[in-house]
């Protein structure tokens, strides 16, 4: 049978190359995208690819990353790949309930074969694709002509709105919590499902103006402008690979999208502070709070994994930073952590990047819709997605608010704490910092929205900062900043 299996595979493969090549809008190595083919081998590695990430649950990116490795495509291939899997990805539910109602089974072959032959990811060509693929794979014609279907439209009459939104069962009480009109909840969720531009930011440690480093890209024939929001933020029209970026490998200009630019911001670190980077991973912000502060006063990169901390280790030294200090901290929030306990009210700046998560940055991860809550990529049911991602959520709040707590510790009085999360869900949000004031230790400060910042704080009458792709065209972000009181 495993004989036959392969040699059925095979056939199709040879098959496959006859009637592609189909056409996919991809990165080169010129600096606009162009026409690239999907080859036979770009689509078995897409469903090889699919298939050990349902087995493993790892993020797609990292799936990739482990193909790449052993693959033998080139860089143009990868990046050919590299859509396909993500115009599957964003399209999954919608494909899954098209493959349930033809009484398929939810399969990566079935997936990719269906987003390619069906004309729905909208980057990809080819005017017979769809003929070509309904003689190799028959059962196409019934996903496709479902009643109610129209041309290349992927949604059709009787799909439910929760599946034409991309919205897990875990997230979707929480998103219609936030955005309380369907109206508004169907232009969020919507401008979740796109692709997200390419911004930067600019490192002003080692560039004096936003305008030298865009004139300098601008000039390398890449299609750039400010972005609309940040003051040192480029926002690049097409993806591109990041090292023809002039002033990237030099550490003129570091990929960060202007979302969270704004929340780093937000801290105020000036030359001279002892400022904190709690839960700061491998220092994305890290580096921008340095250049705010001009290199002047401590600032110390804080995570519970020393190992992460010390992959930022070569980022600070390319971009310039020389006053940060890395620190491990203690995981285990039922234990005291003796190296905060000792450094308890000396802090200008604390910022807290709490782990959330991550609804905001479901235009970069698309998989994450899944993979965060744990599920496998494969053929689960309703009922048993809500109870492993609602799960995951309910563990996480409590984590949440310990770190909050212990982050607050550190701040001496009058100084500020910015608590900030890459999620739009008010339970991660609002509902952690309005448990946090309510509570013994909460009622040393007051929430202290910035009035005159680059984007109004409008959230919660007027209390908080909430930045959507919809409104923004950031990732979404949750921000409230609070001052410890004085007395």
């Amino acid at each position: 049978m495993e004989g036959f299996s392969t040699m059925k595979k095979a056939i199709k493969v040879l098959l496959f190359a006859c009637f592609l090549p189909v056409h996919i809008q991809v990165l080169s190595l010129s600096t606009t995208p162009r026409q690239n083919t999907i080859s036979p081998n770009i689509c078995n590695s897409a469903i090889e690819i699919l298939e050990e990430q349902s087995i493993r649950n790892v993020p797609l990116d990292a799936a990739l990353r482990r193909y790449s490795k052993r693959s033998d495509l080139d860089s143009q291939d990868q990046n050919s790949l590299r859509e396909l899997l993500l115009g599957v990805a964003r399209r999954q539910y919608r494909i899954d309930w098209r493959l349930r109602e033809a009484g398929l089974d939810c399969t990566a072959e079935h997936r990719v074969i269906t987003a390619l032959g069906g004309g729905y990811i909208g980057e990809i060509g080819g005017t017979n694709i769809v003929d070509e693929l309904t003689v190799l794979y028959p059962w196409l014609e019934g996903v496709i002509n479902i009643a109610g279907s129209t041309g290349s439209t992927l949604e059709v009459d009787g799909m439910d709105l929760q599946t034409r939104l991309e919205c897990p069962d875990w997230a979707w009480r929480g998103l219609n919590d936030v955005f309380d009109n369907e109206d508004d909840l169907t232009t969020e969720a919507r401008a979740l499902q796109q692709a997200a531009p390419l911004d930067l930011r600019v490192n002003t440690l080692k560039c004096k103006t936003r305008d030298d480093a865009l004139r300098d890209i601008v000039n390398a024939g890449f299609d750039a402008t400010p972005t609309p929001w940040s003051p040192i933020g480029i926002r690049l029209k097409h993806r591109v690979p990041l090292g023809k970026i002039p002033g990237l490998l030099s550490g003129i200009v570091e990929p960060q999208d202007e979302g969270s630019q704004l929340v780093a911001a937000l801290l105020d670190a000036r030359p001279g502070d002892k400022v904190a980077d709690y839960c700061a991973g491998t220092g994305g912000k890290t580096l921008q709070i340095a250049a705010q502060m001009q290199n002047r006063g401590i600032l110390y990169s804080l995570d519970v994994d020393a190992d992460r901390l010390e992959r930022g280790r070569s980022r600070c030294s390319k971009a310039g930073v020389s006053n940060v200090q890395r620190q491990a901290v203690q995981a285990d929030m039922t234990r005291k952590d003796k190296w905060c306990k000792r450094r308890k009210r000396t802090f200008d700046r604390v910022l807290v990047d709490a782990p959330c998560s991550g609804v905001g940055s479901w235009r970069r991860k698309p998989d994450a819709r899944r993979t965060w809550a744990g599920l496998k990529n494969g053929n689960e049911n309703d009922e048993e997605e809500g109870d492993k991602g609602v799960e995951r959520l309910a563990n996480l709040l409590p984590l949440q608010q310990h770190i909050l707590k212990r982050a607050a510790r550190l701040v001496k009085p009058g100084g500020r704490l910015v608590y900030v999360t890459c999620s739009v869900l008010p339970e991660e949000n609002e509902r952690q910092i309005e448990e946090f004031l309510r509570g013994d230790e909460g009622c040393d400060w007051h929430l202290d929205p910035l009035r005159d910042f680059f984007v109004p704080f409008e959230a919660g009458n007027g209390r908080y900062l909430r930045l959507t792709p919809a409104q923004h065209n950031t990732d979404g972000f949750f921000a409230a900043v609070m001052t410890r009181n004085l007395n």
